[in-house]
């Protein structure tokens, strides 16, 4: 994750304090999962694409720089892999993970630290 994601990312989410939580952010990009479902019919869940389609993009090409190059969120994406998620649903999980990272890194104003490789 670089500047370029960065800049366009930090532009396009504005300030952090108008997010109640990392879900509001989530659905905010738009990578929140939406239902489809009636009666006794469940479907299968796909993204809800409801957001801010610029914001989305900076978190889709974050995300596939931090799961080939960071072993904490590349762990993760694996961890995925192996529990049978397909290799574009694993890296929307790890996106989501991400999201929750940097939500938390900028509400409490902290750096990223991983205590251990998920």
């Amino acid at each position: 994750m670089g500047p370029k994601t960065a800049a366009p990312f930090l532009a396009e989410m504005g300030e952090v304090q108008k997010y109640a939580s990392h879900k509001k952010l989530i659905a905010f990009t738009g990578i929140d999962p939406s239902l489809h479902e009636s009666g006794n019919y469940i479907g299968m869940s796909k993204l809800s694409k409801r957001g801010n389609r610029h914001l989305r993009r900076a978190v889709y090409l974050m995300t596939v720089a931090v799961a080939s190059k960071n072993p904490f969120f590349k762990a993760y994406f694996l961890r995925r892999k192996r529990e049978g998620f397909p290799p574009q649903k694993a890296l929307f999980a790890t996106g989501h993970k991400l999201l929750r990272v940097i939500f938390a890194m900028l509400s409490n104003r902290t750096y990223f630290k991983p205590k251990e490789a998920i």
